[in-house]
């Protein structure tokens, strides 16, 4: 049980004892603990823990990801514990949990849980072990789907909730495997909703919290979190190694959307706009401006909308029709658009083909236009943001990271947040959470401009140099060789 989870009943049983209440606080101790233990023994059974063998293969090139809550120490720089497995280590263990989606075996997870897997053994709450296999994963969520190989006719489902009822204040229940220590349950509270933005080991494109302070520890990563009707509301997937009693699931609708998908067709489709550098208004203000102001001055009526602050991608729908740099994207289908990543989430929601209507505020003017969108090509685009000849995808050091990672404020660069394994990045001795500050002796500051570096710079056949941080405080100039044009 968390601290403090034990004060608020400290507190409630101090105020009770003091009015004269004792003998009546026992029975509503009691009922309270009776709801735990039932709410423990409905959902524990539907609860599973996941052990997957990760293999770092060299006929495929493909390299385990950092996976599990661990992430964070790495990321963080905070030293793990020595029992902790290396998941970059051939033939790795990791462990994570799941729970039991259908009586066809079917198992909701999280992604980073099982990603390039080798093998996977299903371990059910009376012991019993499967075998099970991926069916599919969505990294823009981090959820995927197992399947136990062989399953069993006595499989015991989990209830779905709603997620879209949450309350804050709410008890939240966790249960998993942390350490691998099967039916595991600790409880708190909802915390927060719709947490979005958070810096992750894992990108994630589609971020919507549950914020909670209920124990999500090692291991925990897939199971289930769920109220007290033993509904299942969210999927835990990550805490903050730094914060104290912070952690964070997926809402379950987001899975109820996701998860069909990937049964059906191991993938996710999902529509394409094609739009670059989308932001919010209230994120392009500067100096002592407010967003209202720069809203006026745009000739808007009012922040809500996307604004288009690098342009179009290339042969996209977005770009075929005629959508430009400094338009601000307001509805989609006559709905509003609240911001950028509601854009995003609005247009993804849509099949590939289908045509929408779109009303931009160009030059102070309401625009119409129609769109046929295209399917969204998941990490081909992600790896315009990084370096594709180098085998490695960046994120912004942002002013939030600096401050838990104890870095100097005015620091400026990007974070590696993945390298694929035998490319020139890998080969160079590049790692996630290593800082780029300078391509060719320039200093960058932003995505965009480590990107347009990348892009001068690192051609077919030639050297980039790069200045890199490391997590430990050490600097150094690296040299990545970049692979001829036939190479790729």
């Amino acid at each position: 049980m968390r601290p403090v989870s034990m004060k608020i009943l400290y507190t409630a049983m101090i105020a009770m004892l003091s009015a004269g209440s004792a003998h009546a606080i026992t029975p509503m101790l009691r009922e309270l603990e009776d709801a735990f233990i039932r709410i423990g023994d409905q959902v524990r059974p539907a609860v599973v823990n996941i052990d997957s063998e990760q293999d770092e293969s060299e006929e495929t090139g493909e390299r385990p990801q950092m996976r599990g809550l661990e992430d964070f120490f790495r990321f963080y720089d905070i030293p793990m514990p020595e029992q902790m497995p290396d998941p970059r280590r051939r033939g790795a263990m990791a462990s994570g949990s799941g729970f039991l989606f259908d009586t066809n075996g079917h198992i909701i997870t999280n992604n980073h849980v099982v990603s390039g897997a080798k093998s996977i053994t299903v371990r059910l709450h009376d012991g019993r072990e499967f075998g099970a296999e991926v069916v599919g994963g969505d990294k823009d969520t981090d959820i995927a789907v197992i399947k136990i190989k062989d399953p069993p006719a006595d499989l015991h489902i989990a209830d779905l909730g709603n997620s879209d009822d949450i309350k804050v204040g709410q008890f939240a229940i966790a249960l998993g495997s942390p350490r691998g220590l099967e039916g595991s349950l600790s409880f708190g509270h909802v915390s927060a909703l719709g947490r979005t933005e958070l810096q992750l080991p894992i990108q994630l494109r589609f971020q919507n919290f549950i914020q909670t302070d209920a124990a999500i520890n090692f291991g925990n990563s897939g199971g289930p979190l769920v109220d007290i009707d033993g509904k299942v509301i969210g999927i835990n997937t990550a805490i903050d190694a730094i914060g104290n009693s912070l952690g964070f699931a997926i809402p379950i609708n987001m899975a109820k959307e996701v998860v069909p998908q990937l049964i059906a067709s191991g993938k996710v489709t999902r529509g394409f706009l094609g739009v670059d550098g989308i932001v919010d208004i209230r994120e392009i203000v500067t100096g002592d401006a407010t967003a209202e102001e720069l809203a006026e001055a745009l000739g808007l009526p009012d922040t809500k909308g996307a604004y288009v602050n690098i342009g179009t991608i290339s042969d996209s729908p977005a770009e075929k029709a005629g959508i430009i740099k400094d338009d601000v994207i307001r509805k989609v289908n006559d709905e509003t658009v609240a911001g950028a990543q509601d854009l995003v989430k609005k247009i993804s929601a849509f099949a590939p083909g289908e045509s929408v209507k779109l009303e931009i505020w160009r030059e102070k003017a309401a625009v119409n236009l129609e769109v046929t969108l295209a399917e969204y090509p998941g990490s081909v685009i992600e790896a315009r943001f990084g370096a594709p000849l180098l085998g490695m995808r960046v994120q912004p050091l942002t002013p939030e990271m600096k401050k838990q990672a104890g870095l100097d404020a005015k620091l400026e660069g990007v974070v590696v947040i993945d390298v694929e394994a035998n490319s020139p990045a890998y080969n160079a001795e590049i790692s996630v959470a290593d800082i780029i500050t300078e391509v060719q002796q320039k200093p960058l500051s932003t995505v965009e401009e480590f990107k347009a570096l990348i892009d001068e710079h690192a051609k077919p056949g030639t050297n980039v140099l790069l200045r890199v941080l490391r997590p430990n405080g050490q600097t150094l100039p690296i040299l990545v060789k970049v692979p001829d044009a036939e190479a790729n």
